[in-house]
């Protein structure tokens, strides 16, 4: 009995460790969730308006309405920067100021060119930080400590003016030595995984693309596998990575409509309900923090249902003869490889995580939580 006992109380501690982590990385995302649902409406918007030959990528209309469609995505430091310095109890100012020095043009100038990286004489991995999500997390933490510090030794009458140079002080360089870095090298870790799995077996690297692809979004990581999927299109003129994301994808989105189907709350009921279009769409955030991670147990149904898809979809060897993430106005892409499969792949995913979902017991959302959630946007 003392065993049993006390694997039970080892589970539990998991458990809770488990949802604490959830709880923790929702709490960076939730106060953006409704710009993460309108962008990503005007994403799917934008390439509709491609794909009918409005207009070309080429234009000047486009590079307008690609802007504001793709804005929040390429400054989400600076919005993580705002939502952690809430959740770590760091002057939010000081920490969207971090945000904004990691995008700052010159930044992303010695980053992208050819020359080393210099900084008095140590040399910085080259790191790109628009659209990332772990580098600028890691700076706040760090932030909140560099801060306390100087709460501790400098006097309170001089506080307000001397600690966020501090804080800037210690914790830029710090981010660009080890936290972008440290972030590259995971991510390098993860693309020569994927590529010696998927040579093993295409059916195991879709069930494990599938499964977590979510949890590699949530990190940054997907961006190491979006390397390898370009470099796969520039010398083979096709690639498998992203047909395997279409079943994730498209899960989030049959889980979240599910929620909303269940839901006894309307404001969260109309919030699913537009989260889950937008994965059809090929936009996931919305669904992915808003409904199915806040939830819990959706987001359990989606990784399984995702898995299951993306199984389908490297089994039969499908994939796209351009990059693009899989969407209802992105079909034509994955068309020369194994099409049906890719269709039914995606199709699976939505239907199992929809099934999955709406059988699965989950706490609803209630209207002081909404409420709670308006007010931190």
């Amino acid at each position: 009995m003392s065993n049993v006992a006390g694997a039970k109380a080892q589970q539990n501690v998991f458990q809770r460790a488990v949802n604490a982590v959830i709880d923790l990385l929702s709490s960076f995302f939730l106060p953006i969730i409704n710009l993460l649902v309108s962008t990503g409406i005007l994403k799917g918007i934008l390439e509709l308006l491609k794909v009918a030959g409005m207009v070309t990528t080429d234009s000047s209309t486009y590079a307008i309405l690609n802007a504001m469609a793709d804005a929040l995505f390429y400054f989400i430091p600076v919005f993580l920067a705002y939502t952690a310095s809430k959740r770590f109890g760091v002057d939010m100012v000081t920490g969207m100021l971090i945000g904004c020095i990691l995008l700052y043009p010159s930044i992303a100038a010695v980053m992208a060119g050819d020359e080393p990286v210099l900084f008095f004489g140590f040399e910085l991995s080259k790191v790109t930080y628009s659209s990332s999500v772990i580098p600028i997390l890691l700076a706040i933490y760090a932030t909140s400590w560099v801060q306390k510090a100087c709460y501790k030794l400098i006097p309170e009458t001089f506080r307000g003016l001397f600690t966020p140079p501090f804080c800037v002080i210690v914790v830029v360089p710090l981010t660009l030595a080890v936290f972008g870095p440290l972030s590259n090298v995971v991510g390098g870790w993860l693309a020569a995984g994927y590529e010696w799995v998927y040579g093993l077996s295409p059916l195991v690297a879709g069930v494990l693309v599938g499964a977590f692809q979510p949890f590699l979004v949530i990190l940054g990581l997907h961006w190491a596998l979006f390397t390898i999927a370009l470099n796969n299109i520039a010398v083979t003129g096709a690639d498998t990575i992203m047909a395997l994301f279409g079943g994730a994808i498209f899960a989030q989105g049959g889980a979240a409509l599910a929620i909303a189907l269940r839901t006894q709350n309307k404001k969260f009921r109309s919030q699913a309900v537009s989260a889950s279009l937008t994965t059809l769409l090929g936009i996931t955030e919305p669904a992915m923090y808003g409904v199915n991670l806040r939830l819990k147990a959706p987001m359990v149904c989606a990784c399984v249902a995702g898995g299951i898809g993306s199984a389908i979809a490297g089994f039969f060897g499908c994939a796209g003869s351009s990059f693009a993430l899989p969407a209802l106005t992105t079909l034509p892409v994955f068309m020369n490889h194994a099409f049906v499969p890719f269709v039914v792949s995606l199709g699976a995913s939505f239907g199992l995580a929809f099934l999955f979902a709406l059988f699965v017991p989950f706490n609803d959302v209630t209207e002081e939580e909404m409420e709670h959630a308006e007010q931190e946007a």
